[in-house]
C-alpha cells in the first residue's frame, strides 16, 4: 500500500504516528511523510528563510531513517488559511502519494493549523477520483481511508484503534529527535510546561506511547481514531 502521513508541522507526524509508520516501512509498504507549513516561525533567533530550510531538512532526515519520502506543501506556520489553491494543493499530495491511507490530526486540536490540515484532508478525500479537478498528479480511483491520531499530550482523545510500537520505539524516538530545533524552540518558548532540559519536550511522547501501551496490554503503542468512527462511541480494538 501507499502510506501518507499529513501534520500541519515538521515533528508532527513523527512525534503522534512515527511508530506506525515505521512498521508499515518494515512491512514493505510506501510511506510518505508531508507537512503543510515550513516551520518558519520555530526559531527565537534564525531568520524565518533559515529555520524553514533548517526544519524541513530535519523533516527529510526523520523521513530516510524509514526509508520515507517527505514533501512539504510549504505554506507559513501559523499563517495557514484554506482557499481553492490550498484544496488543489492538497488533492495533488495526495494524488502524487496514491494514498491507500492517510494518517493525520484529530479534527480537535490545539492549534488551527493541525485542525486546518485535519479538515482540508477531509473535505477532500472524496475528490481524489475526480478528473475534472485538475492537478499535476493524475487522479485515481480510490477514496483513502483516514485515520486521525494523537491530539497534543492526548487531550481529550480517545483511540478507537491501537498500533503495538514497541519493536519500533526507538526507531520512533529517533525520528522525533532528528527535529533539533524543534526542541530547542519549544525549551524557548514553552518553559513552564517542556522545562529546561534537553530533550524534555520529547520525552514526553514517551509517557504518552507508554500510556497507550498500558491501555492495550503492549510496552508502546500509538492511539487512533477512523474518520468514519471520529464520532461513534465503540469499543477499542487492536489493529493487527
Amino acid at each position: 500500500m501507499n502510506i501518507l502521513a499529513i501534520g500541519a508541522h515538521p515533528d508532527d507526524v513523527e512525534s503522534c504516528a512515527g511508530g506506525t509508520l515505521a512498521k508499515y516501512a518494515k512491512a514493505g509498504h510506501k510511506v510518505f511523510t508531508a507537512t503543510a507549513t515550513n516551520g518558519n516561525i520555530g526559531s527565537a533567533t534564525l531568520p524565518m528563510e533559515e529555520i524553514a530550510r533548517i526544519r524541513k531538512e530535519e523533516a527529510r532526515n526523520a523521513a530516510a531513517l524509514i526509508g520515507a519520502e517527505y514533501v512539504c506543501l510549504d505554506y507559513d506556520d501559523e499563517m495557514f488559511f484554506e482557499d481553492k489553491a490550498a484544496r488543489l494543493k492538497f488533492i495533488n499530495l495526495v494524488r502524487y502519494c496514491k494514498a491507500d491511507v492517510i494518517l493525520t490530526h484529530n479534527p480537535v486540536d490545539y492549534n488551527p493549523d493541525h485542525e486546518l490540515t485535519s479538515k482540508i484532508i477531509n473535505d477532500i478525500a472524496v475528490m481524489i477520483p475526480i478528473a475534472k479537478l485538475k492537478t499535476d498528479s493524475p487522479p485515481y480511483d480510490k477514496i483513502p481511508a483516514i485515520f486521525y491520531f494523537e491530539s497534543a499530550q492526548g487531550l481529550g482523545f480517545v483511540p478507537a484503534e491501537y498500533v503495538d510500537i514497541t519493536d519500533v520505539f526507538e526507531t520512533k524516538m529517533a525520528m522525533c529527535y532528528a527535529h533539533k530545533s524543534q526542541d530547542q524552540w519549544m525549551k524557548d518558548n514553552f518553559t513552564e510546561t517542556v522545562g529546561k532540559n534537553e530533550g524534555n519536550y520529547f520525552e514526553s511522547v514517551r509517557i504518552t506511547a507508554a500510556y497507550r501501551g498500558m491501555q492495550c496490554g503492549v510496552q508502546y503503542a500509538e492511539g487512533f481514531i477512523a474518520a468514519n468512527d471520529a464520532f461513534r462511541v465503540r469499543p477499542y480494538r487492536i489493529l493487527p
